[in-house]
């Protein structure tokens, strides 16, 4: 009886100890996170940015939101003065841990020193909508100078 109860108490201690991890981690990506380093608007751009997408490349083709993370991301591959790298998640690496990426899709911006700039988790409708509006300031923040306005 007593081997029975010291089972079932450690089956509940994990249990409660995987409901605290997730409810944890589960309150970090609710929201696409931007910290006040990036470009605000009006600004120009100083420095090279750099798109980090962490995902599993085999959902890109799939009708679903991660699909339509992975094509958002993916299409910076076109902005001048933009790079662009692909992490799968099923063999993370040392990125994923730099960057303390837990979820995946994940997307990372950076500057040229590797410096996070603004982070979106998930796949929920308001990241879709908070990385549509950070592609679209790069694309705008990289577009040449023109009009006789210096760089």
């Amino acid at each position: 009886m007593k081997k029975r109860t010291v089972t079932l108490a450690a089956v509940a201690l994990a249990v409660a100890a995987v409901v605290w991890l997730k409810s944890y981690t589960a309150d970090e990506p609710a929201a696409p996170t931007t910290s006040d380093s990036t470009r605000p608007a009006g600004s120009e751009q100083a420095d090279m940015s750099t798109v980090l997408l962490f995902s599993d490349p085999r959902e890109a083709e799939e009708s679903c939101a991660c699909a339509e993370i992975i094509r958002l991301a993916r299409s910076v591959r076109d902005i001048p003065g933009v790079a662009f790298r692909e992490i799968d998640t099923r063999s993370p690496g040392e990125d994923a841990r730099r960057y303390g990426v837990r979820v995946s899709p994940s997307v990372i911006i950076t500057g040229s020193d590797g410096v996070e700039r603004s982070r979106f988790e998930g796949e929920s409708r308001a990241v879709i909508e908070a990385l549509t509006a950070a592609v679209d300031d790069l694309r705008r923040f990289s577009a040449p100078m023109t009009g006789g306005k210096a760089p």
